[in-house]
């Protein structure tokens, strides 16, 4: 029998369902089963959008394109940014949050946030920080299929609690850079657009941006 049938879900709705596990006596046995709930305007068009970069037409050359933020919706608890390419100890990659621009390069003084590869290390910088920071533990002579996301935990308002860096569920520490201090002028709000920029022969080189709301499924009997 089909699972979800048997909960009794659909695409749309969630539904508590009783099931008699002990038939014996009138005493009840209550499970309470938390699960991930995908909630249905959390999958609505425009609450995520993917950005890919067309290959470098040279090794030293490069490639960017852009598109709109997506729209941020009340119950979303979490911005997830994610970037991924493939990696080689000569090539860049950047995904850059911000202002709107559609020709030329954004000032990385004037972006509001960077999350970038560089030649084997991750990196971060925006117009709010003093430097570029990097990734503690890189590797120069990493290569092969390389993905850094970015979970940044929203209040109810939108204004962001919490902040963390993982690549393939390993936390990744910017070196020297507290995450307070990203919390204290993070502004998802204000960004217009995601842009992602490919350099040095990099290929395959995307930027997800995602909206993600929480939730919780019970099961009782």
């Amino acid at each position: 029998m089909d699972f979800n049938k048997r909960l009794g879900l659909s695409g749309s709705a969630v539904s508590v369902m009783l099931f008699p596990m002990l038939k014996k006596s009138h005493i009840g046995i209550f499970f309470i089963v938390p699960v991930a709930l995908a909630l249905p305007h959390a999958a609505a068009a425009g609450t995520s959008v993917r950005v890919d970069a067309p290959p470098p037409v040279s090794v030293n050359g490069e490639a960017h394109a852009a598109k709109p933020m997506p729209k941020f919706f009340p119950s979303a608890r979490t911005m997830k940014i994610t970037l991924s390419l493939d990696a080689s100890p000569a090539s860049s990659a950047a995904v850059t949050l911000g202002g709107a621009w559609q020709v030329g390069l954004l000032d990385p003084d004037k972006a509001a946030l960077i999350l970038g590869w560089d030649r084997g290390e991750w990196h971060i910088r925006g117009d709010r920080l003093r430097k570029r920071f990097t990734d503690a533990a890189a590797s120069p002579s990493s290569a092969g299929p390389r993905a850094l996301t970015a979970r940044v935990r929203l209040g109810r308002d939108g204004v962001p609690v919490g902040v963390s860096f993982n690549e393939d569920g390993l936390p990744v520490v910017f070196q020297g850079l507290e995450p307070d201090a990203l919390l204290s002028w993070l502004d998802p709000g204000g960004w217009e657009s995601v842009r992602v920029t490919a350099r040095g022969g990099a290929s395959n080189v995307s930027a997800e941006v995602r909206y993600v709301a929480d939730g919780l499924l019970l099961i009782m009997r």
